[in-house]
């Protein structure tokens, strides 16, 4: 983990093909939670570890995130679809996006 404006976050850089999906998904589990308005946590569904987002003021908007090795690089996707989210270096940004396909308000933390 490494600190950067008074925030916490895990690097990403170094992980490899080898790396497998949790690292990523545990990185994207801690930007989603400093986003705020959201709740998650990494569960298995047919083996395969995803995180699962819920907005935090309305339940039943949810969604499942994968992490894929796609064309050479680590990709967020949609678990149910395999659509591309972003690049798996890049937690912030695909919480971010994982925040307004969820209709959650601003991201300020109490």
């Amino acid at each position: 983990m490494t600190s950067t404006g008074g925030s916490t976050k895990m690097a990403t850089d170094h992980l490899t093909a080898m790396s497998g999906r949790r690292p990523f998904l545990s990185a994207l589990d801690e930007a989603v939670r400093e986003r705020g308005g959201m709740s998650c946590g990494i569960v298995s569904r047919s083996g395969t570890p995803v995180l699962y987002v819920i907005n935090t003021d309305s339940p039943s908007r949810f969604t499942e995130i994968g992490a894929d090795f796609i064309g050479g690089i680590w990709m967020f996707t949609w678990a149910p679809t395999g659509d591309r989210i972003g690049a798996a270096n890049s937690p912030a940004e695909a919480a971010e996006a994982i925040a307004r396909a969820l209709s959650v308000g601003a991201g300020v933390r109490p």
